[in-house]
């Protein structure tokens, strides 16, 4: 006998194992789309019409956020941690002569990386 009321637990633990669970939930940074590109320079046209031309030398991510109203706002995250937040409208990847790899994010702009102000 008491061996059968050891027996109902461990079958219907082993049974609960058994049924597929849901997959975690995903994160908000999955939600953001990644691409690795070699680049050697980045020219943008800023708010004012001016063109500025940078090269991606030390340059290690480019987040573009695609749910900022009326121009294009970029987050440049260089490798000893500085960073620069550009409102352009327009942007252009060359991959001319010496390139770097550099990885490239299109996100929202709850997802930035610039410091939040009070």
């Amino acid at each position: 006998m008491k061996a059968w009321k050891f027996l109902v637990p461990v079958s219907v633990a082993a049974a609960l194992a058994m049924v597929p669970q849901d997959p975690a939930p995903q994160s908000p940074a999955s939600t953001d789309q990644v691409a690795i590109v070699p680049v050697s320079e980045f020219k943008y046209t800023t708010l004012q019409g001016a063109d500025r031309v940078l090269s991606a030398r030390n340059v290690v991510e480019i987040r573009l956020f695609e749910d900022h109203p009326h121009n294009i706002r970029l987050e440049l995250i260089y490798e000893n941690g500085d960073y620069s937040m550009i409102d352009a409208t327009e942007f252009h990847v060359l991959r001319s002569g010496t390139t770097r790899e550099v990885k490239l994010v299109r996100g929202k702009l709850a997802r930035m990386r610039f410091p939040r102000l009070p």
